[in-house]
């Protein structure tokens, strides 16, 4: 079982978000806490249609179990049109029953500097789909954050730090 399961939640091959989810990832392994990343690039996603869960594929239902045994998720979070992406809000709604009640936290990238209350799309989802608390800050990332397809900015490590010890504190995982 691992304590936080991550989600990458971008379909882009040279994904930022999964760039900023591995860092994310290394700051967990630091800190010692137990957690794995489920890459919605791996993944066969259905189309949510209201059907049964044990109707779905067997990625979704494993999908489905690492995110019920989960205490706490990081989702990583790509802005398409100023909000989430498609495939990241199909994921959610097939996997809502497993979060309910639960915290996480957020990571978002977005191609410019002004899409950032994108965040609080995915906040009132979580929240009126399964009664996730989103702790804050958020981290919000953008371009200028990029070099050459690499993560530039140091800030970035900073703040993912804040991020994760206001979830940690949120899960009792703090020592």
């Amino acid at each position: 079982m691992s304590d936080i399961v991550l989600i990458q939640g971008s379909l882009n091959p040279e994904s930022k978000t999964s760039l900023l989810i591995n860092e994310a990832s290394r700051e967990l392994t630091r800190r010692n806490i137990t957690h794995e990343i489920i890459d919605l690039r791996d993944l066969d996603n259905q189309f949510c249609d209201g059907r049964a869960l044990s109707e779905y594929n067997d990625d979704m239902q494993q999908a489905f179990a690492k995110m019920d045994k989960a205490q706490g998720y990081i989702w990583g979070m790509p802005v398409y049109c100023f909000s989430v992406s498609g495939p990241l809000k199909n994921f959610i709604d097939i996997t809502a029953g497993a979060m309910e009640n639960k915290s996480s936290a957020t990571i978002c990238n977005a191609g410019g500097n002004r899409s950032y209350m994108a965040l609080g799309d995915l906040s009132r989802i979580l929240a009126f789909e399964a009664r996730v608390v989103t702790v804050q800050p958020a981290v919000y990332t953008s371009y200028e954050d990029f070099t050459d397809g690499k993560l530039t900015n140091p800030a970035i490590g900073e703040r993912l730090a804040i991020m994760i010890d206001a979830l940690l504190k949120q899960l009792n995982l703090t020592s």
